[in-house]
């Protein structure tokens, strides 16, 4: 699958929900208007003075479009800033719980293991895990606005129901959401369609506090008059009208996608019957494993399915009808299986390995791609990852202790750093010294391991980690691919604003990130640089860059447009592979640079092993 084209496919989505969105709000506010003017022609019945809805004063649909307008504004608006933290929030809103990367017993390990997995063989920063607890059913969703508050979440019958290879197939669905940027368009959707169920909500708020005129026996009340409730039932049946609009809408942007992320999930696991198998289960179940969240109708858009019982409920569905997607799944898998997974308990031995080097020329084309091979490349890795380091990235010292270690050169981990700033304590030390042994495949992995560990800490954690990982690579010499991770770790712990900072990248932010790796190539530096910047059509004009710099020019250029980060990426390839090849510690940076892009490079089966 082209990662730029489904990504622009997301784009022609959110395009085709801003249009759907202001032609539901008209209708709405029509629809309201109606209301409005039916019920003042009732009232004035006795009098005569109207007789016609064109006959009421202008001003009288002016207020009305004005206050129905401001309601729809003013529920949008807050739902949008209520979100505009990203998935975690949406996680909590679904009554979801993070499910600690220290979790013990096996149905947890399992999920997180597996979701281990799948995005070390993507590339993909690991997203935070949170379970639904309280939801027997069979469910998932992920949402987010980018790598730094990406979340995947699923329901308890998941864990209970599920064998692994489903279990699998329903995560590889979920994830091939995240890479597709569907993440980012589910909280769009989340809170642009809230707004169109305000009128509705307001009526039922109403009718709820009228209720009081009548009796226990539905009869009225002495003296009671029920125009409040009227008005409310009124406003609630016009609001139901929001309700099906939103549902139009979801069905419109959802279902291709789900599609898709059908097709995707089946060609990164190469294996049809963990994904069926989970769409049989999810097909059999009964109504009372529907999700009982009081969000289940605003979250349906996003979940892994949604009960479809009757011939109109299915007729405005969000997602394709269970038989439709599992007949789907088959025939996409055509090809034999190219690679066995290791099954529990195999191990290869001294994990997975490869040829001396890597051609350049398409490296771009796999962004955003994994199949199985990747998939059996990250299952070997992770096994290849002594315990000890694997318990680290579980805990929040120990995790921080780990990334000081990984980042620090091997002077610092020789003890011949200078006593200041670099000087690490000897857990740094010893963690630093089993990651150098690894090899520098498993840097990024690790990294990516630690990060939701320290995501989930304060701010003042956070912060307090990334200055003492900033002693560490500064007082280290030049090396781009400490100063890569160092950028990746430092975009997911203190994630940059996002309006507005776009427009702020200059083409010198380019040429800093460019000088920075064609400075990394052993021989050639001017000619790899200058063969970067024509990739971009930049002239290759002298430029510096220390870590500082490095760090802010990569962080603006993640927030412009996809296009111009995959061409930024292509060059990058070209400054490090001036000669045509990419050796393993090359092959890292970009990834780490992808990864800070969020043009995620999956790590390549047949990469150079570690000593190469």
């Amino acid at each position: 699958m082209d990662f730029f084209a489904v990504q622009q496919r997301a784009r022609r989505y959110s395009a085709l929900l801003l249009v759907l969105f202001t032609l539901a709000v008209l209708g709405l506010v029509l629809a309201v208007n109606l209301l409005v003017g039916w019920t003042v022609l009732l009232g004035d019945l006795r009098h005569g003075g109207y007789r016609t809805l064109a006959g009421l004063p202008t001003a009288l649909y002016g207020w009305t479009t004005g206050i129905t307008l401001a309601l729809i504004a003013v529920t949008t608006v807050r739902r949008l800033w209520e979100l505009s933290a990203g998935g975690p929030v949406v996680a909590r809103l679904a009554g979801a719980r993070w499910v600690a990367p220290d979790a013990a017993d096996p149905p947890r390990r399992q999920l997180l293991n597996v979701s281990q997995e799948i995005a070390v063989a993507c590339g993909l920063a690991m997203p935070r895990i949170y379970l639904m607890e309280d939801e027997p059913g069979i469910n998932a969703f992920a949402a987010g606005r980018g790598p730094a508050d990406a979340v995947i979440a699923v329901t308890r019958g998941c864990l209970e129901r599920l064998d692994r290879d489903q279990l699998q197939g329903v995560l590889a669905h979920e994830f091939s959401h995240l890479l597709h940027g569907d993440g980012r368009l589910n909280i769009r959707l989340l809170g642009l369609l809230h707004g169109l169920t305000a009128p509705g909500a307001l009526g039922g708020i109403l009718m709820r506090s009228g209720a009081g005129v009548f009796t226990g026996h539905g009869r009225y009340r002495r003296g009671g008059f029920p125009g409040q409730w009227l008005v409310g039932l009124g406003l609630a049946t016009v609001g139901y009208t929001g309700v099906l609009l939103a549902r139009v809408i979801r069905a419109a942007v959802s279902r291709q996608r789900e599609f898709l992320a059908d097709a995707a999930a089946v060609q990164f696991t190469r294996n049809p019957r963990g994904l069926a198998g989970a769409l049989r289960v999810t097909r059999d179940a009964t109504p009372a494993d529907a999700l009982q969240s009081s969000q289940a109708e605003a979250f349906s858009h996003m979940l892994f399915s949604t009960p479809t019982a009757t011939w109109f409920s299915r007729l405005l569905a969000s997602h394709p009808p269970l038989t439709a997607r599992i007949a789907r799944i088959y025939p996409l898998f055509q090809r034999p299986l190219g690679s066995q997974l290791p099954t529990d308990g195999q191990t290869p031995a001294g994990g997975p390995a490869g040829p001396a080097s890597v051609a350049s020329v398409s490296l771009t084309a796999s962004v955003g791609q994994f199949d199985a091979a990747n998939l059996g490349y990250a299952v070997a890795l992770l096994r290849s990852i002594p315990p000890s380091l694997r318990e680290a990235t579980q805990t929040p010292d120990d995790a921080a202790a780990l990334l000081r270690g990984l980042l620090a050169d091997d002077a610092a981990l020789d003890h011949a750093a200078p006593s200041t700033g670099a000087r690490l304590s000897a857990r740094e030390l010893q963690f630093g010294i089993a990651a150098r042994q690894l090899g520098p495949r498993f840097r990024l992995p690790l990294v990516d391991l630690t990060l939701p560990t320290l995501v989930n800490q304060p701010r003042d954690e956070r912060e307090r980690v990334l200055d003492a990982l900033r002693q560490v690579v500064d007082s280290a010499p030049t090396e781009a691919q400490r100063w890569a991770l160092w950028a990746l770790v430092h975009s997911q712990l203190a994630p940059p604003k996002r309006f507005f900072a776009g427009q702020s990248a200059r083409d010198e932010d380019y040429r800093r990130v460019l000088w920075t790796l064609a400075s990394s190539a052993s021989t050639g530096t001017e000619e790899a640089y200058g063969a970067a910047c024509s990739e971009l059509g930049l002239p290759a004009l002298p430029v510096s860059a220390d870590l500082a710099i490095f760090d802010a020019a990569l962080q603006r250029l993640a927030l412009t447009p996809l296009l111009p980060r995959l061409r930024l990426l292509s060059a990058c390839a070209r400054a490090v592979s001036h000669d045509g090849q990419l050796e393993v510690p090359e092959l890292e940076l970009l990834r780490a640079i992808g990864a800070i892009l969020d043009c995620p490079l999956p790590p390549l089966p047949d990469a150079p092993s570690p000593g190469a």
